[in-house]
């Protein structure tokens, strides 16, 4: 999230916060770090998408794999 111009801030327990501040929107999103592995389950991958996609618009097309 860093690299796509938001600040990150960790607010309490496993709560982190993304701030937008190089993009034109100005709404800010909360994640929770999932627990007690670091990785993100599908189905909660699913469900951080389409709040993406509700709060900035953001679908899978825009995104591609790294090499």
């Amino acid at each position: 999230m860093s690299s796509t111009g938001f600040a990150i801030e960790k607010l309490y327990g496993s709560m982190w916060q993304f701030k937008p501040s190089d993009l034109d929107v100005e709404r800010s999103i909360q994640f929770h770090e999932p627990h007690p592995s670091g990785k993100i389950p599908f189905r909660m991958a699913r469900r951080y998408g389409r709040r993406l996609f509700r709060a900035y618009g953001w679908h899978a097309g825009m995104f591609k794999l790294a090499e």
